[in-house]
């Protein structure tokens, strides 16, 4: 399901020709990944085995790091035009194509950017999706 949701997340014209790696960041500026967050995965269950789910990430960048105001509006205005793009496409129905029997519902940002780690030279950042989604069952 992660390598799904990456696809999708490199649809983003934000993202385009940035490397994104899966739950791995070396520490290098100009990184992306996405990491699996912890979540009830379970929300609903049916009479027949289905389930509504959700899978939550957050989007984490390394990025470099500067006292320029200027370089340090830009980096909010990314998480906010990407924040944007996330929305449009749950408006859209534009979604991951998961495996087998799921079907995803919707899409959300659940936190804004914040600033996770920083050092002299780079800054980590991160936002935080939720992915809802049925899962048919097997009865």
């Amino acid at each position: 399901m992660i390598e799904q949701i990456r696809e999708w997340l490199l649809t983003c014209p934000l993202l385009s020709g940035q490397r994104l790696n899966i739950n791995h960041l070396s520490g290098d500026a100009l990184e992306f990944s996405i990491l699996e967050s912890p979540t009830t995965p379970v929300l609903k269950r049916y009479m027949d085995g289905s389930t509504m789910r959700q899978k939550a990430v957050s989007l984490t960048a390394t990025k470099d790091q500067t006292p320029d105001i200027l370089q340090n509006l830009a980096e909010s205005g990314f998480w906010e035009n990407f924040s944007e793009w996330v929305e449009a496409q749950n408006k859209k129905r534009s979604f991951p194509a998961l495996p087998g029997d799921c079907r995803v519902q919707s899409v959300a940002v659940t936190s804004t950017h914040y600033l996770m780690a920083a050092t002299a030279a780079t800054a980590r950042w991160q936002i935080q999706l939720s992915i809802t989604y049925f899962k048919k069952g097997e009865r």
